[in-house]
Formats: structure tokens, sequence, C-alpha cells
């Protein structure tokens, strides 16, 4: 029986009957039949009640709808699904990222809500793009760190668990909200103890292996710790979700605490609760703020890959190949800072602008700067996920010096941060979806070596993203190094540039450091 879909709108609702099967053939018009939304429609009932079968294909145009709904605002409901169908659902999770409701007699009562908490903006993306994309090892944050043959690792075990077991980061679970179906989020789950582990060369070659799949979100804990002693040492695994933690607080907040732990410090104790942090933020989040939504409904109006990236010199077959280029900086030095007392970030994100102005030829260029929203005493002591992307626009005049237009970014830089609260209107409808990201970083790669009780923990591996945690096409990383120096790691689509291209951008970035160093310098001339 081949699909039949009938249409019906009441007032803000649309419902779309579907009757059939919904196999290879037929999922496509599902896909079709779900893309145009009609104005001013709040709600989408997929009524499920005469589909007797769907395949992998039709999961796939549910998710699809889904995501075009959410970009609308519009919920998206399954309505009373039969069993046959259920079961698809439960063995894939697609259960747990859609809202299915019933109508009959299968229909529950809600359970209590106490003790939920919204996703953060940040983290509400982070997930969302993590379940379009649910194979992929995208947002798994790790590492793994061999330790100085004089490490204690019973005594490192118990810092470990110190620190676990003293942040309610660590106890948080993601979970449907019994009453909306919403992911949200808990901070009463178990903490499992970590423990040392002898291992054979062959098991930790399997533990790696095993290491390296995604994060499976429901109800589950969200980080991953093993300390491991094989024939070859010591070592340690890190592995966090990233709407869990952030950089800053993994290698700034976690490592350092578990270092003082070991060595029998003493920590002072945090101030609040990554839990209360939401809870606050939530209620300024619910007050809304229509100026915010504007501002950057405004920053991002009109944006166009063509004008605002590099040129594409490849044929996009639609597969993402994630390739990296990495660029030692040889035109600046953290003395210039230091000397100048010239704002680093500002100036490096001047300069990445300008580089996307020079490989474009266009006057105009919008980068979504990444920030580590800490901005506080006590959330710089926050373990837990504070990042935010703030997309910039910039306008380059003919007569501009490069002074001016660093005063401009640092204005604009300003005045996004100041609607930051307003950012889940950006998140929530992907409006930077393809926006080049830059972020700045302090001695955080590959490179860095953790300490541990004044000895090194020497990284031999951090597991590559196997798909782009976001749909950009070009990730620009700078990381400043401990000896003043800084590299430059392009994360780009292989099947859209090639190597020769993102090199490009990478001279033009260097040469565009280098020219902002001399100031009043006109700008027509940097970019002729």
């Amino acid at each position: 029986m081949a699909l039949e879909v009938t249409k019906k709108i009441t007032g803000e609702i649309w419902q779309i009957n579907l009757a059939g099967k919904i196999d290879a053939l037929a999922a496509p018009a599902l896909e079709q039949e779900t893309t145009a939304i009609p104005p001013n429609i709040k709600k989408i009932v997929l009524d499920f009640s005469a589909v007797n079968y769907i395949a992998s294909a039709g999961l796939r145009s549910l998710l699809q709808a889904k995501k075009t709904a959410e970009k609308e605002d519009v919920k998206l409901v399954v309505k009373d699904p039969k069993q046959s169908v259920k079961e698809v659902f439960d063995i894939t999770g697609f259960d747990k990222f859609l809202e299915i409701v019933y109508t009959g007699p299968e229909a529950e009562a809600p359970a209590a809500a106490n003790g939920f908490y919204p996703l953060r903006p940040i983290q509400r993306w982070l997930v969302d793009t993590h379940f379009h994309k649910a194979n992929s090892t995208m947002m798994n944050v790790g590492a793994l760190g061999q330790l100085d043959d004089s490490v204690d690792m019973e005594r490192l075990a118990e810092a470990i668990n110190g620190v676990l077991n003293a942040h309610d980061i660590f106890h948080c679970r993601l979970v449907f909200h019994p009453d909306t179906g919403e992911i949200c989020q808990r901070f009463d789950g178990s903490v499992k103890k970590v423990i040392v582990e002898s291992l054979s060369e062959e098991a930790f070659a399997q533990r790696k292996q095993e290491l390296e799949k995604p994060f499976q979100l429901i109800d589950r804990p969200l980080y991953r710790i093993y300390l491991m002693v094989t024939p070859a040492g010591k070592f340690i695994y890190e592995d966090f979700y990233h709407a869990l933690m952030d950089g800053t607080a993994i290698c700034l907040l976690f490592f350092r605490e578990m270092d003082m732990r070991y060595q029998g410090k003493k920590i002072r104790r945090q101030a609040s609760s990554y839990a209360d942090y939401v809870r606050e933020e939530s209620k300024e989040l619910q007050q809304g703020s229509e100026e915010g939504h504007n501002y950057w409904r405004q920053q991002l109006a009109g944006f166009d890959t063509k004008k605002h990236l590099p040129p594409m010199d490849r044929q996009d077959d639609g597969k993402w190949k994630e390739s990296q280029v990495i660029h030692e900086i040889k035109n600046i030095r953290h003395e210039f800072f230091r000397e100048t007392g010239t704002n680093e970030h500002s100036f490096m994100l001047a300069g990445a602008m300008l580089a996307m102005s020079k490989v474009t030829g266009e006057k105009e260029v919008i980068m979504s700067w990444v920030h580590h929203a800490r901005t506080s005493a006590k959330e710089l002591r926050l373990m837990g996920l504070m990042l935010n992307q703030l997309p910039i626009r910039s306008t380059i005049t003919e007569d501009m010096t490069t002074t001016q237009f660093l005063q401009a970014v640092e204005e604009n830089v300003q005045q996004g941060l100041s609607h930051a609260r307003s950012l889940d209107e950006v998140y929530k409808k992907d409006l930077e979806g393809e926006c080049a990201s830059f972020i700045l970083q302090k001695n955080t790669d590959a490179k860095a070596a953790f300490i541990l009780d004044g000895k090194p923990i020497a990284i031999q591996d951090m597991p590559a993203n196997k798909i782009s945690a976001a749909e950009n096409v070009l990730d620009i990383a700078l990381t400043a190094l401990d000896d003043g120096s800084y590299t430059l790691t392009l994360t780009y689509d292989g099947s859209r540039y090639s190597e020769a291209a993102m090199q490009r951008y990478a001279d033009a970035f260097d040469d565009m450091l280098l020219a902002m160093q001399a100031e009043n310098r006109c700008l027509s001339e940097i970019l002729a």
C-alpha cells in the first residue's frame, strides 16, 4: 500500500494524517509534505495511527521534518503510532527525541516534574545537532594521556572521585520532561566510582576503540574517566560530552582541581552550583528580550555562503570529509599584546575577518566568535558548559584604517556581549548554521602538556570528531602556545575545499596580522 497523505489546518495546528508504508519510495514524499509549513502554524501533528511500517529512509525524513519545524519555531508531535512502528522508534532511539503522544488507552498520566531543569540555549543547540547526526562522535571532548611512572594511581583515583562528587555537573542526566516531552536535565544522577584497572596491551587497544563511540545521551552519565595500568605505563583517559563541559572547564578547572586534590591541597568550596546557574539563567530567558532577538536577526540577515565564506573550489558531493590545515603563525607573537596593551581576542578576530574579506573579495564579513562566557568570579570557578557563539558582523569601507576597523570590531563584540542572553534566538532557529567560527584558545591543543604533581601528562591521543559538531564548513582555531607563538588550525569540509584553498586563507590571515600591527594603515591597500 502506497503512502496516503491528507492534511487539515485547525487554527494554529496543522494535522497530517498518514496511512500505509513509509518506505524508501514514500520517504521523499513525507519530507516534501512537511517542508512547506503554512503560515501562522504553531504545531504539526503527524497522525501515525494508520502507518503499519517505517524504513530507515522514513526515519531520516522524520529527522528532517523535526529540524524544519524547529527552524520555524513550530512544535512537531507524532500521534498514536502502532506497536510495530513504536518498536522501530524504541530500537533506533527515535522515541528519545520525538515527542510521541497517545490519545487512546495507551496514554499515561504524566509523572511529577520536580527537579527538572531546562537545557541552556547552547546546550540545546549541541544536543539537537547530536541527534541529527546520532552516529557521530562530534560531541566527544576527550584525551588519552600517559602519566609519569611515579604517579600513585590509587591516590589519583581518590582525587578524581573527590572532584566528581564535589560538582553537581557530574550528576547531570539528560531526560525527557514527563509533561512536555522536551529534553531537559536533572542533577541527581549517581556518580560511578573511578577505579584503577590493570589491562593487557590487547585489552588496552580494545578499550581505546570503545572510547571512540558516541555518547548515549538519555539518562546516562555524560563523561567517561578511566585510570589504566598497562605493560607500557600508566594512563588516564577522560572524555566529556560537550554539552556538559567546555575546554576551559576541562583544562583549567577539572585538571587543576584534580592536581590540587592529588597533592593534598585545600580546596575552596564552590560558591554555587551549575544547576543554580541554569535556573537563574532560565528565569532571565523567560522574561524575553525582543530588542536582543531583533539585534541577532539583523546581524544575520542576508547571510549567504557564496559571499561570507571562501569560494568553494571542489564539487560538494554531500559527504562531509573532515580535513585540517595547520599553519604556524609567523607574523606575530604574544609579546605584541603585552607591549602595546592591545586586546588580543579582538585583534585576532579582526585579522580573521580581514582574511575572509581578502579571499572572498567582499566588504562585509559575518563570523561567529566563540566566547568562553565566564564574566564573573563565580562563573570563572563554575564547572560546566559556559560557551557562547556570538555572530559578529563588520563592514569594511574604502577609507577605513586598521585602527578604525579594530575599533569597529571591538564595538561589535561589546554590543554582541550585551545581547548574549538573547542568543537563544540564534541557536533555536539555526541562524548562524554555516557561518565560519573563530576561537582563540590558550594552549589546549594536542601539543599541550597537562600537569600532575609537577610532572607532565603526555597527551597520546585526542580522538577526532568523526563529523563536524556544527554544520560549519570552516572552523578557525587559533592556539596561543606557552612559548609566545601561535598555531592556526583550519578544520573544513574536504568535499567543498581543497587544501590549497585553505592554505590561501591561512596565509592571508598571517598577512593581515602583520599589516594590522601598523596603526592607521589603509585597508584598501591591505586588501588590494
